[in-house]
């Protein structure tokens, strides 16, 4: 992922006070923090509909299979 070390983010903070200025920083920052949470939250959402759309699958899986099992224990036991 992103590897910063502290002087990295020491030069990105300076040049950001120097860019965008100390009136304007608090502005930029709490955008920046809403875009990072709206992300978060996004991620988040995506991970849980395919956690539920997965395991939807899978118990449609084992039913159809174990379904498929009793219909095949049946025929068996037709052939018999």
């Amino acid at each position: 992922m992103l590897d910063f070390s502290w002087a990295e983010l020491l030069v990105v903070c300076v040049l950001l006070v120097f860019l965008i200025g100390p009136k304007e920083l608090p502005v930029v920052m709490r955008v920046l923090g809403r875009l990072i949470r709206r992300l978060q939250y996004l991620r988040f959402a995506a991970s849980r509909h395919l956690e539920a759309f997965l395991e939807e699958q899978d118990l449609k899986e084992l039913q159809g299979g174990t379904s498929s099992s009793s219909s095949q224990k049946e025929e068996a036991r037709k052939d018999e």
